[in-house]
């Protein structure tokens, strides 16, 4: 299992097929997959909201540490970007 680049429209694409609570964020700066060599096991969106960065959205299929893998990955994705403060 490792972490892997998406654009938001396959990422939006994953969680639409998947989650059936899926709305799309309102802005989305990037997204962020979790896969392996048969394909990817869940997807997150982060968006903004003003100042402040969010977890638009996270699923993943139940593969093991998929989400750990995404939340890590996440908050790494948004210090790097600068934000200081994040609401998952």
């Amino acid at each position: 299992m490792h972490i892997m680049p998406l654009s938001v429209s396959q990422a939006q694409e994953f969680l639409s097929k998947h989650e059936r609570h899926y709305k799309e964020p309102i802005e989305s700066i990037c997204a962020i997959g979790v896969g392996d060599g048969e394909g990817i096991h869940g997807a997150a969106i982060l968006g903004r909201d003003g100042e402040d960065a969010q977890l638009a959205h996270i699923y993943c299929d139940g593969a093991s540490q998929a989400y750990s893998l995404l939340y890590g990955a996440c908050w790494r994705a948004l210090k790097a970007l600068g934000y200081r403060r994040a609401v998952l």
